[in-house]
Parts: C-alpha cells; sequence; structure tokens
C-alpha cells in the first residue's frame, strides 16, 4: 500500500467521520426546523460556499464544454433522491431498522461496483466487509424492529441504492471531472430542487422559515452541514474516489456509525454499553481489513 494511497484511504475516513457527527447537528437542526426547510438551507448555503471559493480563485472550476449529463445524474443521487428514500425511510421505520437497512450499503456497493465498474474485491475482502456490516447492526440494533411499514423498507432500500451508486457513478466519472467539479454539481442541483420541494411543503409559510433562520442553534447546526459535513466531507469522499475503487471506498461509510455512537457519549452524555463496543471493535476491523488486502 502506497503513501499516496493511504492518504486517499485518510480522506475516506475523514468524509465518513464527519457524517458521524451531523445526526447529531442535524437532531439539534431538525429541532427547530422542518426537513425540507434543513435541506433547502443546507444546500443552498453549501453552493453559495463553493461559489466564494471559486470567485476567489481558491479552486478550479471549468464546465464549460463539458457533458454535464454525468454531472447530472451523479447529483440526482447524491443528494436529492439519497436524502429523499432516507428520509422518509426513517419516518416510515423504526431507528435500529433504518441503521441495519442502511449499513447494507457497501455490501450493494460491492456488486453495483461489480457490475458497472468491473471492479473485483478478494473472498476476505468481502468476508472483513460483512463483518463491517455485522458491527454496524450490532450496534444499530436495540431489539425495537417493530413499528416498519413496507413502504419505508422500500425507502430505506432505495437509499441504499443511490448512495452506493453515487459512489459508482462518481467513481466511473473521476477522470473527466475534478472533485471540485463534482460536488459543485451536486449541490447546485440539492439546492435547485430542495428550494421548490420546501416551499410547497411548507406551502409559502413564512413562519417555518423565519423561525428557523432567526435561531442560533439552527445556524450553528447549518454551518457545521453545510460547510464542514457537505463541502468538506463530499470533497473528500469525491477526491478519494479519485483513486479509491467503489466498493472498497464504500466501506469506510459504516465509519459513520462509529462517529455517531462516539458523538452521543462524548457529547449528548448517552449511555454505551458492551455489545455497541463489539460492534464498534468489528467496524474498524472491517474497514482496516478491507483496505489492508489489495
Amino acid at each position: 500500500m502506497s503513501k499516496n494511497e493511504k492518504l486517499y484511504m485518510l480522506m475516506a475516513f475523514t468524509g465518513n467521520a464527519i457524517f458521524g457527527f451531523s445526526f447529531l447537528f442535524s437532531k439539534l437542526a431538525l429541532d427547530i426546523a422542518e426537513p425540507l426547510v434543513l435541506l433547502a438551507v443546507r444546500f443552498s448555503v453549501a453552493f453559495i460556499l463553493m461559489n466564494i471559493l471559486y470567485l476567489f480563485k481558491l479552486v478550479d472550476l471549468k464546465l464549460k464544454g463539458k457533458d454535464l449529463k454525468p454531472l447530472i445524474v451523479l447529483g440526482l443521487m447524491q443528494p436529492v433522491l439519497y436524502f429523499i428514500c432516507e428520509s422518509y425511510g426513517i419516518k416510515l421505520s423504526s431507528s435500529s431498522f433504518a441503521g441495519i437497512i442502511i449499513s447494507l450499503a457497501p455490501i450493494a456497493g460491492l456488486i453495483l461496483a461489480y457490475i458497472f465498474l468491473k471492479e473485483r474485491m478478494s473472498l476476505k475482502q468481502i468476508i472483513y466487509s460483512i463483518v463491517s456490516v455485522l458491527g454496524v447492526i450490532i450496534i444499530s440494533y436495540n431489539g425495537e424492529l417493530g413499528g416498519t411499514k413496507m413502504l419505508g423498507l422500500l425507502f430505506l432500500l432505495g437509499a441504499v441504492f443511490f448512495g452506493s451508486m453515487f459512489s459508482v457513478q462518481s467513481r466511473k466519472i473521476a477522470n473527466d471531472y475534478t472533485a471540485f467539479e463534482r460536488t459543485y454539481v451536486m449541490f447546485m442541483i440539492g439546492m435547485i430542487v430542495f428550494v421548490p420541494m420546501a416551499l410547497i411543503k411548507t406551502g409559502f409559510n413564512s413562519s417555518l422559515w423565519l423561525v428557523p433562520l432567526s435561531n442560533l442553534q439552527f445556524w450553528i447546526s447549518i454551518i457545521y452541514l453545510s460547510c464542514i459535513s457537505s463541502v468538506g466531507a463530499f470533497m473528500l469522499l469525491n477526491k478519494a474516489l479519485d483513486v479509491l475503487p467503489a466498493s472498497r471506498s464504500l466501506v469506510f461509510a459504516n465509519v459513520t456509525s462509529v462517529i455517531s455512537v462516539l458523538a452521543g457519549v462524548i457529547i449528548l452524555k448517552e449511555a454505551i454499553n458492551l455489545i455497541q463496543v463489539i460492534g464498534i471493535v468489528l467496524v474498524l476491523i472491517g474497514v482496516y481489513k478491507v483496505n489492508q488486502l489489495n
């Protein structure tokens, strides 16, 4: 494993670790704002930040003359379809069940990367991917899997599919578009889609917008979710996919569950039990071995 490859692995790890804290900030923001309002503001602020980076010539953006269709497909997969499926999937199911189904993304990624990118993993890597998924299932399971509707399951499976396809598509077009260009169009599409959806959902009720927009807690959450979790994390993931196979990059997604649990323990003083510790260990072993065995 080269030093260069280790650097891109660190990018994938860091990006997913940042996502782990996003659940905490999303929870704080959702105490104040409607889900679609949060998504609309989140990706609007993220897109504005991307334009500021470009205007100050901190990054290059060369989309003129390029075929934008692959980028539009990428942006529809993530953030649009993924976040819609995840949001409604969680709403229509128990949190434990949702966590378990979402954890299947690396396995789905193995299959989709093989189909669309012809990526292959060794039997040991496949086994350790399953170990990592098992770790997330152990972390997520709390004995309450009831209350899930069939529609909720379908939405969660949709989130798994679109989340995995995002990595496959980003990897597929990495040679034609920079990580910044991919991320830029993703957030542009996120803003274009979520802002009208939020306006329609709220019935153009100004109070549903003004209340969160005048709240400090909401803006603290937005700064993290837009600047760090969206711009920072997605830039890192898209950059990692310049080099790492999608199948290997996706296994890092399970780190998100580990960080989410640890954030709850450290920041919210939530309890953690021995079973969850075992799950965390399994996730970390699985992620490490998948990327060591190449």
